[in-house]
This record gives structure tokens, sequence and C-alpha cells, in this order.
């Protein structure tokens, strides 16, 4: 019951600052942006078409308009009702020329010249097109004298279901098509989920929160504010810790507002429920935590809102810098390079021992902020890829490397010592 009177106490504070009137309604704005957002299926022969259009247009304006066009012609699939990633397609790739004497110089060039031919066709389509598992492409009879053709046979694809396939997103419920970022949809969905909201979004609602939460104590130890409180049958450092919890649920009811509203949006919009979303709730809640201990503890020193979120803000660009270079430094480790391409091993420089010895130092004895942001995208992403795509290996090497006992016992050391010093300021201290 204490602590729900303080927690009560605490959402009054930031209802009368209309902070939190602010906050939500950034929530429910990027909710709505988020909800006007659709994905379109693009079928293979528009892809297929987009490609030649485009080519078409580039050789247009590089030629003045003496180039070839190119386009797509008797375009037919194996199955028309089935998943477009379950259908083999069959097309004439067709270069048309302005004049009979472009053609036959052209002709003449791919006799001498194979990478005009087929093969180099063949290439071209299968590094444009990754989905296609079997691709084949042969020479065909011309209908003019101004054209060439060449016969495309595709057969079977790399894409198991709808997360691999080429989507198109449209904002404002299909008002604006963004063709130009056509592209697999666990990929757009992870640009949404991921970058835009794990890091771009986390940061925003770690900054609103410390300066919403940064009011908390310090007008608790206000005059005549704190010696109402300390009247109170109850022991200062438990007052303390209930107004620090207090702030935790804060952040944790935002943030559960903010990422179950973003995980059914998108899973009504997508088919795609990524459950991931769900338990980063309780990431971003530890995260805070970290800044919280620290605003906590300077508010007590000097009972200073402004100090507090300027301190916070700090510590959070500290602890940001020091994940990120250690990330970069960790890549130039030998054991790093090891695993890399040989070709790539010869030219990768080696990291010197000193700067790999400080690294390890400054991030061992440092709270470890961006291993819980690995942490967030290995749960994002779990629900977009299959589990022996590429992709996944690659955030399941990282998160292997970290050494979590490390990770949670540093980082909840520090949430302990500067709570527990907190505690003892405001124990010791006649108010």
């Amino acid at each position: 019951m204490k602590y729900l009177a303080i927690l009560k106490d605490s959402l009054r504070e930031a209802i009368d600052t209309k902070i939190i009137y602010f906050t939500l309604g950034l929530a429910v704005l990027f909710l709505l942006g988020i909800a006007s957002l659709s994905f379109r299926q693009v079928p293979a022969e528009e892809q297929f078409h987009r490609s030649t259009e485009l080519l078409s247009r580039l050789l247009a304006w590089a030629t003045q308009g003496k180039g070839p066009h190119y386009d797509i012609e008797d375009f037919t699939s194996s199955d028309p009702i089935a998943d477009p990633w379950r259908q083999d397609y069959r097309f004439y790739y067709v270069l048309e020329f302005q004049e009979e004497k472009e053609a036959d110089a052209f002709k003449l060039e791919m006799e001498k010249n194979k990478s005009l031919g087929p093969e180099e066709l063949q290439k071209q389509l299968k590094r444009q097109f990754q989905w296609i598992d079997h691709l084949e492409v042969t020479d065909a009879p011309p209908k003019s004298k101004k054209d060439i053709r060449f016969l495309v046979q595709t057969k079977g694809s790399t894409v198991p279901d709808r997360r691999g396939w080429i989507y198109e997103p449209q904002l404002f419920f299909g008002a604006w098509s963004m063709s130009f970022f056509q592209s697999p949809l666990y990929r757009q969905l992870e640009f949404i989920t991921d970058y835009l909201i794990g890091t771009f979004g986390a940061g925003i609602m770690m900054l609103l929160s410390t300066i919403i939460t940064a009011f908390f104590i310090p007008n608790m130890l206000r005059k005549g504010t704190v010696d109402l409180l300390l009247a109170k049958p109850i022991h200062r450092s438990t007052l303390l810790l209930f107004k620090y919890v207090g702030g935790l649920t804060f952040m944790f009811l935002n943030t559960a507002f903010i990422m179950c509203g973003i995980w059914l949006v998108l899973g009504l919009r997508t088919g795609l429920w990524m459950n991931g979303l769900l338990l980063c709730v309780l990431i971003f809640t530890f995260q805070f935590a970290i800044f919280y201990a620290v605003s906590t503890l300077m508010a007590v020193l000097t009972r200073s809102p402004i100090v507090a979120i300027l301190t916070t803000v700090v510590a959070w660009a500290l602890l940001f810098g020091i994940g990120i270079a250690y990330q970069v430094i960790d890549s130039f480790r030998p054991e790093r390079i090891a695993d890399l391409p040989k070709e790539q091993q010869e030219v990768v420089p080696r990291a010197p021992a000193w700067l790999l010895n400080t690294a390890d130092v400054v991030h061992f004895v440092t709270p470890h902020y961006k291993d819980l942001d690995a942490l967030t995208t290995k749960l994002i992403r779990s629900d977009l890829t299959e589990a022996d795509s590429v992709q996944r290996k690659e955030i399941e090497k990282q998160i292997g490397s970290i050494n979590w006992g490390e990770s949670l016992g540093v980082t909840i050391g520090y949430i302990v010592v500067l709570v527990g010093a907190s505690c003892w300021w405001f124990a010791t201290r006649d108010y």
C-alpha cells in the first residue's frame, strides 16, 4: 500500500507537469503512423518490368535517347494462384534498337565478347533477383531485325515464406507508395523495429523518461514535503527505494503501452507476430534502471532535477560511446579476423595488444549498456528470419560472444551501488 501511494504521488507529479501528456501524445501519433503503414506484395512480373524500365531510362539518359529499349514480353508463370515464391517463371528479355544496323552491331559484338550474351545476362539477373533458385538464359529468335531476344526460365526460389518476398511499403493507408523502398518484408520490419524503434525510438524514450522522472525525487526533498514524509513511520531508505521503483514502474508502463501497440499494429498489418517486441519491454526498463540510478544519486546529492537530467544524459552518452568503441575495437581482434575470408584477412589491420587490453578493462568496469542492445536485436530478428539464415547466424554469433554473467553482474552491481549510495546519503542527512 505504501508503494502504491508513492507511485500515485509520482504519477500526479508527472500529470501536473503536463509532460506525460506530451509523451503519450507522441506515442499515439507514432502508433497512428505505424497503423497507416501497409505492405503490398510485388509480383515477380512487376519486379522484372521495373528492372528493365530503370535500365532503359538510365541508357536513354546516358546516350541522349539513342540507346536500346529493354523490355519483358510473354511473361508466364507455372501456377498463377500459388504464392509468387512457389512459382516458376518464363519470359523473353528483349533489347529493341532504333535501327537495324545498331542491332546487327550488337550481335557482332556479342559474338566477339561473351560478356554481352546469355551467360552474362544470366549472371546479372541472378545477382539482381537473389530470390531465384535456378535461372537459365538462352538465345531466342527475334521478332524483327531491330530486336534481340533471350528466353529466361526460372525454377524454384530461395524464399521459404512471405518474410523473404519483395514488398512495397505504403504510408497513410496506401496514399503514398514508396516504390523506391521495395525490399524483402523482413528487411522492412527489421528497419522499423530494430533500427527505428529499438535504437532511435528507445533513445528518445530513455531521454523523455529521464526528464520526467528526474523531478520525482527533488520534489520529494522540497522543504515541507520531505518534513511531512519523514514524520511518517517509514524508514528513509525504504521511502527512497519505493520512489526509485516508482520511477521504473512509470517507465515500464509507458514502454509497455508503446511496444504492445506496435506489436499489435504490425501483427495485424503483416500477419507476423513479433513476440520479441514484448520481451524488449523488460530490457528497455532494465536499461533505464541504470540511468535512473544515476539520476537518483544526483537528485539526492543536489536536489536539482536539472543537474540530475544533465548528469544522466552525459552518462548515457559515455556508455553509448564506450559500447560502440568496444564493438569496433573488438572486431579487430586476431580471433575475429581469423573468421573472415582469406582475402579479407590480409587487408584488415590487427589491433595492438595495449588497445585491446585497455578496451577490455574499460568495458569490464562500466555498465554493459550496448550488450543489452544486442539482446534486443536478437529478440526482434528471431521472429523475422529463419533459424538457419545468414542473418540469424550473425546475431547468434554476436550474442554468443557476450559474457552474460559479466554483463548482467557488472550492470546490476552499478545499479545496487548507486542506489545504495543514494539511500545512505538520504538516511544520514538532516532535512
